[in-house]
């Protein structure tokens, strides 16, 4: 179990696994999840129909220019003028498909800031995560019409690549067949989803304690002793906060 103090000090240190920005990610609570906007690549879209309008319009362009500018020269008796018209026109001609690579470009670079930046923002969001159990209610109907009420405990767990994850599991459960009233069940979801956020509230505040007394020693940490004496620390400031915890009476809003 994950809400007892020795455990809670194995996690100390132990960054999230960044599994938890993908396929880990249904281990939290759906409040808690992550969900990445939708990036929208009409700017890009826009950029390369803005190239493939300017190639268009360079080549037809480009070719009347030169056709006009030799037509000048070869039958009219045309002076330099013309031959510069001529020479601007071949050279918007025969350089017409650079627009379209120019844009393509551009909405590349576009493109990779935007992904640095959301990349950014979820290394951001996952440091942000703490290893404290959490608990959700959720509700379902089944097959014969009853409703299933359901506590979720979203449990971290420790990886081999020395990271936490989470996973779900079912805590506790209660089943209302159909003829229950709706009020009845309204109450009992109300009850338990009380519950679930008075025990979340319990156990972030035992890993806050732990996790800030474990900061405060391991700034003075050198070695491994150190380290572990400040795991100790942690584990000291837990089991205090536990022991007053006991002493208050219930919780209740």
């Amino acid at each position: 179990m994950v809400d007892g103090s020795q455990s809670m000090v194995a996690f100390l240190g132990v960054p999230a696994d960044t599994r938890l920005l993908d396929e880990d990610v249904e281990g939290l609570p759906d409040t808690e999840q992550r969900r990445d906007p939708v990036v929208s690549s009409q700017r890009h879209d826009r950029l390369v129909t803005a190239g493939s309008v300017l190639t268009g319009v360079t080549l037809i362009g480009g070719a009347a220019m030169l056709f006009y500018g030799g037509w000048q020269l070869l039958f009219e008796g045309g002076g330099a003028l013309y031959a510069v018209i001529a020479v601007i026109g071949l050279l918007l001609a025969a350089t017409h498909w650079g627009w379209v690579h120019v844009a393509e470009y551009v909405g590349l670079t576009i493109d990779e800031h935007q992904r640095r930046l959301s990349d950014h923002r979820r290394q951001e969001w996952l440091a942000t995560v703490q290893p404290y159990p959490r608990f959700s209610v959720s509700t379902s109907v089944l097959d014969d019409a009853s409703t299933r009420v359901e506590r979720v405990r979203h449990r971290p767990v420790l990886t081999a690549q020395g990271t936490f994850t989470f996973v779900r599991e079912p805590d506790a459960e209660e089943i209302y067949d159909a003829h229950t009233w709706a009020e009845v069940i309204a109450t009992a979801v109300e009850t338990m989803r009380r519950q679930a956020r008075l025990e979340t509230d319990r156990l972030r505040e035992l890993w806050e304690a732990a996790a800030t007394a474990y900061a405060a020693a391991l700034l003075s940490a050198q070695d491994d002793q150190q380290q572990l004496a400040a795991q100790r620390a942690a584990a000291t400031a837990l089991s205090e906060h536990i022991n007053a915890s006991l002493l208050e009476p219930p919780l209740v809003e």
